[in-house]
């Protein structure tokens, strides 16, 4: 099973994001705290991350900064309310895979972390 781990300080998202994956067959770790998820993502590696930009110790861009910048290579997929261009390319430039909606594609989220790591099967930390 692979491994999918949520960064939001919003425990009804993470709690959405949780029932929405919940028939997957990826296992999902959740963290509310940025410095904690680098952590878990220099440790534990991920198969993907979902982050949100939003957050009170460090914003998303940043935790995707450093993560590249330490050489971790598995996608990582911005998961905003954000609309904005601006914060589409401060993604891009932090090395981000891709930036979805959560207004828009929340019940897609599945289907995209499949095209991004393929179906769930392998056992992966």
């Amino acid at each position: 099973m692979k491994t999918v781990l949520y960064v939001d300080d919003n425990d009804e998202i993470i709690e959405i994001v949780s029932i929405v994956l919940s028939n997957s067959n990826y296992h999902l770790i959740t963290e509310n705290n940025s410095k904690n998820a680098i952590n878990i993502c220099l440790d534990k590696k991920p198969a993907l991350v979902l982050m949100d930009i939003s957050m009170p110790d460090m914003d998303g861009f940043e935790v995707s900064k450093q993560l590249r910048e330490k050489g971790f290579d598995n996608p990582i997929i911005i998961l905003t309310a954000s609309e904005s261009a601006a914060d589409r390319q401060k993604a891009k430039a932090a090395g981000c895979t891709d930036y979805i909606l959560k207004t828009v594609d929340m019940q897609n989220v599945g289907q995209i972390i499949d095209r991004y790591i393929g179906e769930a099967g392998e056992l992966s930390a």
